[in-house]
């Protein structure tokens, strides 16, 4: 890789003094070597622990820069990229490392200056002048790629970060996480804390996520129906209500689990979160927190039985023509949410009490269950939240 220097051909005199000079590149590295211990904190460390490694990374600038310069071609900045990837690894800042060229450049400039007089390669100072434009232009060219490593070094990490966290996550949401130091590492790590209440969420919508932001730990995870799904975890502290009303503001179905105080119920409280979000009927928004809802809860922790039942006990109403059945099942729906009181619900529905009296006895014609008795009146009940569930 390289990148291009706008250069004429230098004059002869310029030329011997650079070949000159990289005839002496070993020579000039080592004393580069002392130039940056003397003047940098960071490459002092570096000089001492790893003296002929930052002796070879010199020379190897040096040797490219020279050559550059004497050919008036592209530089290469294959080392560069790869010393910039090993010092942002090691912990050298960008701005220590972009002052280290800086020297190196100066360096490189004083020697030509003391090595190009007339007594030597007879130089002159227009000459000089050229030789610093080019000079720099490399070190510029050195800088931009050494920036181009560490942004790369950069995103490297923070996608190694990002996947951590996104282990550390699963572990907790999944149980794997139970020995209390690993857990304390990785409440650390995701930024919980290890005391206090806690609730895990799970959305359908990314709205939820825009709307507590940064307040919850998230998840996007794909749940074994294939529902694709926002989970977070989120402390709460005494604020339920305050989160239940943020999370209100958004679109699609919130399910919310009841708060809790140990990591190590993490994976329970999800499960409650996910019967929470499925309490809702089929085709309504809004947020549920666990036990809000709790026969629609208990119907939704065990659909298929839930359905078995609900398809057993509601057949012959749901073997109408489906206007009919809508009817029907709109009627019940109502009595129950006006207490079983016929005239209310008429209201409700626009219609006069004896026609959903009327429509009342058909249902317990149809079902054999008699809304007169509290045993039927459970049981019609969590058959019509099934059927309301869409199950």
């Amino acid at each position: 890789m390289g990148a291009r220097i706008v250069a004429t051909l230098l004059p002869e005199a310029l030329l011997d003094l650079a070949r000159s000079q990289r005839a002496q590149v070993p020579e000039l590295s080592a004393r580069l070597v002392d130039l940056l211990r003397e003047k940098t904190e960071c490459y002092r460390r570096v000089a001492d622990e790893y003296p002929e490694e930052l002796r070879k990374v010199c020379e190897a600038h040096l040797d490219g820069a020279f050559t550059s310069f004497i050919e008036c071609r592209e530089v290469e900045l294959d080392h560069a990229l790869k010393t910039g990837r090993a010092q942002a690894r090691i912990g050298i800042t960008l701005p220590d490392a972009l002052r280290a060229y800086r020297l190196a450049g100066t360096f490189v400039y004083e020697m030509l200056i003391e090595h190009g007089g007339p007594r030597t390669h007879g130089v002159t100072p227009e000459q000089m002048l050229q030789a610093s434009t080019s000079v720099w232009k490399i070190i510029d060219a050195y800088s931009e790629a050494l920036t181009t490593a560490y942004r790369e070094v950069e995103a490297e990490r923070g996608k190694l970060d990002e996947q951590a966290r996104t282990a550390l996550m699963d572990g907790l949401l999944e149980g794997r996480i139970a020995q209390r130091p690993d857990l304390e590492d990785a409440a650390g790590v995701l930024g919980l804390p290890t005391s206090g209440k806690l609730v895990v969420i799970v959305a359908d919508d990314a709205s939820a996520v825009d709307a507590i932001g940064s307040r919850a730990v998230w998840r996007r995870r794909v749940h074994s129906s294939g529902v694709d799904m926002n989970v977070g975890i989120m402390p709460v502290g005494s604020g339920l209500d305050t989160m239940r009303d943020v999370l209100a503001t958004t679109t699609g179905v919130v399910g919310v689990s009841t708060p809790f105080t140990d990591l190590t119920e993490v994976p329970a409280a999800l499960h409650r979160a996910r019967i929470a979000r499925r309490s809702l009927p089929h085709g309504t928004n809004g947020v549920v927190v666990f036990g809000d809802l709790p026969v629609a809860a208990l119907v939704a922790g065990a659909p298929a039985l839930a359905a078995e039942l609900a398809h057993e006990m509601l057949a012959g109403v749901l073997a109408l023509p489906p206007a009919e059945r809508e009817i029907l099942l709109m009627t019940l729906e109502s009595w129950y949410d006006h207490g079983g009181s016929a005239k209310l619900a008429a209201k409700n529905l626009y219609v006069h009490p004896n026609t959903v009296r009327y429509r009342i006895r058909r249902i317990e014609d149809l079902t054999g269950r008699e809304l007169t008795q509290p045993k039927c009146v459970a049981e019609l009940y969590m058959a019509l939240q099934a059927v309301r569930l869409g199950l």
